[in-house]
């Protein structure tokens, strides 16, 4: 048997894992003191309504090199090969976790890569994965097909409010006010070591437009969906979604909720798309 493995980055809920018969890891958030795992005992609408509510940010931990190592071996001792899709080193402590695993486990039935990516390039990658392995791919025709995507895999963040980014340092308290003043939205763009600014963008109306108009100058490929990832603005998301159905965009898309680790950063009601691109 393939087991498809991911962290709770990929913003793929821990139900939908089940339903398609995946593992995710789950990341842990802190408050204070209060400490939760990802998706299990703090959701990410939940998370959203603390992050408001506390003027402190939080903090963020990856996944520790024990709770792979157990999963690795369990199904290493089983027989069955293991393809596991991390979210990007250059970003997060997790896939480093992920490899100090592999080599304690020494199988050659994990493969192991790093999705150099955001999340929602993430979990288009985790998705592909399951759609090859139910078509019976092997473990290594899946690696390869995962590692071929990797440079046309694309995520697009819209920020609603740079208030969150000078919360963690990201931005001076005031290019936020002149921001805030001015109703800029930064566009960034999530490569394999971060998030890089690539526009920005005057009034809400126009951060659906670019990511639309992103979509129709480079689009994504046929063969796969595109994913819109909004930080808890379940309503923006949709309307994103008919949006790009409007402009002729012919992909399926799916819709996730941007979970803790990114949402520290871009904060409430932002939006962005992943895609694969042509």
């Amino acid at each position: 048997m393939i087991r498809i493995i991911t962290d709770s980055l990929c913003d793929l809920t821990m139900e939908y894992a089940k339903e398609i018969n995946i593992d995710i890891l789950p990341l842990n958030v802190c408050f204070g003191e209060e400490e939760y795992k990802c998706g299990i005992e703090l959701s990410n609408e939940d998370f959203y309504t603390k992050l408001e509510e506390n003027s402190t940010p939080p903090s963020t931990s990856a996944v520790n090199p024990y709770d792979f190592e157990e999963v690795f071996q369990r199904y290493a001792d089983a027989g069955d090969d293991v393809v596991a899709i991390i979210f990007s080193k250059g970003m997060s402590a997790t896939f480093q976790s992920a490899y100090i695993a592999q080599e304690k486990v020494d199988s050659d039935k994990i493969h192991l890569i790093d999705c150099e990516n955001g999340a929602m390039g993430q979990s288009l990658l985790v998705k592909t994965a399951v759609s090859l392995r139910d078509a019976g791919k092997s473990a290594k025709e899946i690696e390869d097909a995962i590692r071929k995507l990797l440079p046309q895999t694309k995520t697009y963040i819209v920020i609603d409010t740079m208030e969150y980014l000078k919360r963690g340092g990201r931005i001076s308290k005031s290019a936020a006010l002149i921001g805030g003043l001015m109703k800029l939205h930064p566009v960034l763009q999530v490569v394999a070591d971060g998030a890089k600014p690539v526009d920005k963008v005057k009034g809400k109306k126009s951060c659906n437009a670019w990511l639309v108009n992103r979509l129709l100058e480079n689009p994504a490929d046929p063969d796969y969906p595109i994913v819109i990832g909004h930080s808890n603005a379940p309503e923006r998301a949709e309307k994103l979604k008919e949006q790009l159905e409007e402009a002729g965009v012919k992909n399926p898309v799916f819709v996730t909720c941007i979970g803790p680790v990114v949402g520290t950063h871009i904060g409430p009601n932002s939006l962005g798309i992943g895609y694969i691109e042509k």
